[in-house]
């Protein structure tokens, strides 16, 4: 095996696959293991990663196994579960709450019952063009997630603040970070996570005064009034923006 290189072994088990990993997995390695992933995910829906030959060589790699389970659509689309893990992934894996999203078996024999039931943390992502249409998107996804997540009794009118959340997200996007974006949903217990990275380096996020008379970023006061919290993270090449709704925090 040559150096920044994994060696796999997919197994057909009719309903699922395992995946088999061996090596180092690194910032030069995490690349190959998502790419895979994906293709799995896509194509046949429920998934178990073989971890037992695998080492951990750089902690952040650990979260591309739920932001590909993510990109597939979540669960129910994409189920996808962990095996047979070392000590030092596993220690890695549970400090990151990966468990929360992907199920964690502690040997491989294990695994499969873990594929059929919801997750503690379900998530769903998308990606977004620099488009007038892009907020519509988004609220598709939230109103086909809302579906498939069987979701605890929320109301109508939280699902009503959380589609306005992100059209003022994901519109923030568009008209002032002015490029394509990742709009990422999230729902752990009764918490609802609305995230919008963008892809612009160096940008900033402008809160207007709700009195003002210019409307530019006022949309983030609505933000604010609705969330339980908010946010932005940078990243090097832009910044995500982030809201958490509850039943408390909404109308």
């Amino acid at each position: 095996m040559h150096t920044g290189e994994l060696l796999y072994a997919i197994q057909d088990e009719g309903d699922h696959v395992v995946l088999g990993v061996q090596g180092e997995l690194s910032l030069d390695t995490a690349g190959q293991l998502r790419t895979l992933l994906d293709k799995l995910l896509l194509d046949r829906g429920q998934v178990i990663v073989d971890l037992a030959a695998l080492r951990l060589r750089w902690r952040p790699t650990i979260g591309l196994f739920p932001t590909a389970l993510a990109a597939a659509g979540g669960w129910p689309a994409a189920r996808l579960v962990l095996a047979g893990a070392d000590s030092t992934m596993t220690a890695a894996l549970r400090a990151a709450r990966v468990p929360l999203s992907v199920p964690l078996a502690v040997e491989l024999s294990r695994a499969a019952p873990l594929l059929l039931p919801r997750p503690a943390r379900v998530s769903a992502s998308r990606d977004l063009p620099r488009s007038a249409e892009a907020p519509r998107w988004a609220r598709s996804l939230i109103m086909m997630k809302r579906e498939d997540w069987a979701a605890p009794p929320l109301t109508a009118q939280f699902w009503d603040d959380a589609d306005l959340v992100a059209t003022e997200l994901v519109t923030n996007a568009v008209e002032h970070a002015g490029t394509s974006s990742l709009f990422t949903l999230a729902l752990d217990e009764l918490k609802l996570h609305i995230g919008v990275r963008d892809r612009w380096p160096g940008g900033r996020v402008r809160r207007c005064d709700p009195d003002s008379r210019n409307l530019r970023g006022r949309g983030l006061v609505v933000v604010e009034a609705l969330s339980r919290s908010w946010g932005v993270t940078p990243h090097d090449n832009g910044k995500t923006v982030w809201a958490v709704l509850s039943p408390d925090s909404t109308g």
